[in-house]
């Protein structure tokens, strides 16, 4: 009897520790966007902590380009962990898009969700 309390303990505590390490890596998004491109899709995604995600993502292949996100009025700076997209580190928003602005080529992505201040 006394086995089978510890193991429903030792499994309850395992439950509780895994699912408190999901939440705590969790983030929540403050800008969703994207947009479908020719071959897959561009994705923006703002978190809470200034850190953001631009993602291209193709048929077969996914780039992720992490950093951190400087907001200025209605201007995002992104400083990337390490390349840059094409699109540029520069953009642009509106309520409903934003927009690359020192890229090799223009980018426009919808906002899906926006929290920013």
């Amino acid at each position: 009897m006394k086995i089978k309390i510890v193991y429903i303990l030792v499994i309850l505590v395992s439950i509780f520790f895994s699912c408190k390490k999901s939440a705590r890596f969790e983030k929540t998004p403050i800008l969703l966007a994207d947009r479908e491109a020719p071959l897959g899709w561009i994705y923006l995604r703002i978190y809470e902590d200034s850190t953001f995600e631009f993602i291209s993502a193709g048929l077969r292949n996914k780039t992720v380009y992490p950093g951190e996100v400087t907001i200025k009025d209605d201007t995002l700076f992104f400083h990337y962990i390490d390349s840059i997209p094409k699109a540029g580190s520069i953009a642009v928003f509106k309520s409903n898009a934003v927009a690359y602005i020192n890229g090799s080529y223009p980018e426009r992505i919808e906002i899906k969700l926006n929290k920013l201040k």
